[in-house]
């Protein structure tokens, strides 16, 4: 295993970050944190089975409270995080910038959203983002279905079958949670800037490496990161699903912009357009409302899983997993 080191005091262990948030040095890598974690509450639920109504009610809370946009631009910039680490997509952007100038680049970026994409290594670079898409994708509907399954085998359980007192007080304390959104635990802020953190990325857009969260949790005393791929791994090379490059052509554009270490002062609204994509978004925000209807009809303690693992876990691996074939 590798574990990002973290600098000075702020590595103080993931538990006491939980819920914390922090400005990191990067927009993109800070938004990316975002959707960090919701995977890393993703794996405490994978790794602790249910066994009390607070354990349900915290994993509701946790997985279903993630706000629809914040969560969106998460991914994307988790995305291009990924993408930026193209060897040839990097030297075509370095490349482009020595020769016409930062200022041609960003304004061919901000005027044609598919320029990105076509410089040399742009196709590879966003294929590097969804094969670890399709890892993250698999990972939620494997969390999906142990969830769902306790909703079964936690009916022997007396606790569990108990009345829910309000189950529609429940829903609407879900939609306040979402309409806030859940800020970006400290802890992987500051992992996700550190300088060591882009072999990490490297290692989680390779061909049939595993998802990079899988060993990323909220309970853990510290960040640990899977170690470097080898080179047996196989798989397919991941292409854009037909009518999805505009979200291909967004994950460009911010990579770029990642290359170009673009700072929040200079260039955040173009960051923050490319960071938004209302058909992800707007497929989350239906799997949060299919959330509270299903929370809001559940009577006893039991069913409320079923809810998360359906709405917060396999919607959420469909709704990012509809992006490449």
């Amino acid at each position: 295993m590798k574990t990002i080191r973290m600098i000075g005091a702020a590595f103080v262990g993931l538990g006491l970050a939980a819920g914390a948030s922090a400005q990191g040095t990067d927009p993109i890598s800070d938004t990316a944190a975002v959707y960090a974690t919701y995977q890393s509450d993703v794996t405490d639920v994978k790794d602790k089975p249910l066994s009390s109504a607070g354990d349900i009610d915290h994993a509701l809370t946790s997985l279903g409270g993630h706000n629809p946009d914040q969560l969106s631009k998460g991914w994307i910039a988790y995305s291009a995080l990924i993408a930026s680490q193209n060897p040839e997509y990097r030297a075509a952007v370095h490349d482009i910038e020595s020769f016409y100038g930062r200022d041609a680049l960003e304004s061919g970026m901000r005027n044609d959203v598919r320029y990105a994409r076509t410089l040399s290594g742009g196709d590879n670079a966003v294929s590097s983002a969804l094969t670890a898409t399709e890892a993250d994708s698999r990972r939620l509907n494997s969390a999906a279905a142990y969830v769902k399954e306790q909703a079964y085998s936690l009916q022997a359980s007396g606790w569990a079958k108990a009345k829910i007192g309000n189950s529609g007080a429940k829903a609407r304390g879900l939609n306040l949670s979402q309409s806030a959104g859940i800020p970006a635990k400290l802890g992987l802020v500051t992992a996700m800037n550190a300088t060591d953190f882009d072999s990490v990325l490297v290692q989680a857009g390779s061909t049939g490496a595993p998802s990079l969260w899988d060993n990323v949790s909220g309970a853990a005393s510290a960040i640990k990161f899977p170690a470097a791929v080898t080179s047996g791994l196989t798989g397919n090379r991941k292409r854009v699903k037909f009518g999805k490059e505009p979200v291909a052509d967004q994950i460009a554009t911010l990579a770029a912009y990642r290359v170009l270490g673009a700072s929040t002062e200079q260039n955040s609204s173009q960051i923050n357009s490319a960071m938004t994509e209302r058909e992800t978004k707007g497929c989350l925000n239906m799997a949060n409302l299919n959330l509270q209807q299903c929370v809001a009809a559940a009577n006893q303690q039991y069913e409320v899983p079923f809810c998360i693992g359906e709405h917060a876990l396999s919607d959420v691996g469909k709704c990012i997993g509809g992006v490449y074939q």
